[in-house]
């Protein structure tokens, strides 16, 4: 087991085997922000399930450039992200912990993240939730490879 500790929470990671990592996401804060992430080869699937606090997901479809997005609470169904998708969250409470397992054998060479304000419907609904200084996030995801 793995633990990766920033400024905006903590991340646990368990790999199950080697194809499915177990992640637990902690965020201390509330709006901060994880994501755009995605991989390409080989894709992953994500199954994610909200355990404490409120968050806004979102899912942005790379080939179509379709976005969805959905307000998560501990009493939600699980969300399942395709191969394919990007996958990103807006914690709208502190101590927000999400849990979530990846299927597919990480690739750190196209394992990737888009900026969250490339994408005008992302960036347009985290925008009512906050301000962009509000937002906690990583340089590495504030400054992810534009499309």
């Amino acid at each position: 087991m793995r633990v990766i500790r920033d400024d905006r929470g903590e991340v646990i990671i368990q790999e199950a085997d080697l194809i499915t990592q177990m992640f637990i996401s902690r965020s201390y804060n509330a709006f901060t922000f994880r994501g755009m992430h995605y991989q390409t080869d080989p894709g992953q699937v994500k199954t994610i399930k909200v355990v404490q606090g409120l968050l806004i997901d979102f899912l942005y479809n790379l080939k179509t450039k379709e976005v969805q997005v959905y307000e998560l609470h501990c009493k939600s169904e699980l969300l399942n992200v395709p191969k394919g998708w990007a996958h990103g969250f807006l914690t709208l409470e502190p101590y927000t912990i999400m849990a979530y397992t990846m299927l597919g054998t990480y690739n750190p060479e196209t394992y990737t993240s888009i900026p969250w304000y490339s994408i005008p419907e992302v960036q347009q609904e985290v925008l009512k939730h906050c301000t962009a200084e509000q937002i906690t996030i990583s340089s590495k995801d504030n400054q992810a490879t534009l499309l």
